[in-house]
């Protein structure tokens, strides 16, 4: 068993230094390797990654476009391990959280793992956008359909290349669009609830709970119908999520 991490990012340095500090805290016994693929426009997250260059397998790579579908690609194709997690760069490993997740996997079967998500900080609209996700995620379980979520998407290189990987040059619902086309497969999703990862609120200075909430629901609705991820790559000018410097 050997796992490679992928982590886009774009304007993370104020972020990631605490997501790698997460994943030495999880104490893996098993090889792994992380790969952080960068679109930022100087070189303050290749320095917050190189910072942990003695710590841990690293490798810094650069995309082309900033796109997070075409980010999570380019990691895999650099990936030498059969197990792929795939991260945010702005969320937080609950203890423990790789090792409960890794012992559901199987390198031969179709199979991705999801987890709990916490915010970062909770608030009476934080805690109801959460509550509202939960419910959604209730009602497609019980549909059948998976909620794959970009913070946390731990999967095997079988299923990757089964898919194709992620749909490229989208806004919203590429991770999610990987697991409904993964199960239409045959691919098994699990969610290891006694795992979390702490995810980062900063969209909420960008756009109220409530709104974010619809949004999300209005893309994951459009995937499950078949129509795909929605929006045009996040380099958009329009599109505000995933360029903050500061907190």
């Amino acid at each position: 068993m050997a796992l490679s991490i992928i982590i886009p990012t774009l304007n993370e340095e104020k972020y990631l230094g605490a997501l790698l500090k997460s994943l030495l805290a999880q104490r893996l016994e098993i090889a792994y390797e992380v790969i952080i693929v960068d679109t930022s426009p100087n070189e303050l997250t290749t320095q917050t990654a190189n910072e942990f260059a003695d710590a841990m397998p690293l490798k810094v790579t650069t995309s082309p476009v900033t796109d997070t579908g075409t980010q999570r690609n380019i990691g895999a194709r650099l990936a030498r391990y059969e197990y792929l997690l795939f991260l945010d760069a702005d969320v937080v490993l609950g203890d423990g959280v790789l090792h409960r997740c890794l012992r559901r996997l199987h390198p031969d079967e179709l199979h991705i793992v999801s987890v709990r998500h916490r915010a970062d900080h909770s608030t009476i609209g934080v805690r109801a956008t959460l509550v509202f996700i939960y419910f959604l995620i209730l009602l497609a379980r019980l549909a059948g359909l998976p909620v794959t979520n970009g913070d946390f998407l731990l999967t095997n290189r079988r299923t990757f290349q089964a898919t194709g990987g992620f749909k490229e040059g989208f806004l919203l619902g590429e991770d999610t669009d990987f697991g409904v086309r993964a199960c239409r497969l045959g691919a098994r999703h699990s969610i290891e609830w006694r795992g979390f990862v702490l995810a980062s609120s900063r969209r909420l200075s960008v756009t109220p709970a409530w709104k974010l909430a619809l949004t999300w629901a209005t893309a994951y609705t459009r995937v499950i119908r078949g129509k795909g991820p929605t929006g045009s790559r996040p380099d958009d000018e329009r599109y505000p999520y995933g360029r903050w410097c500061g907190p």
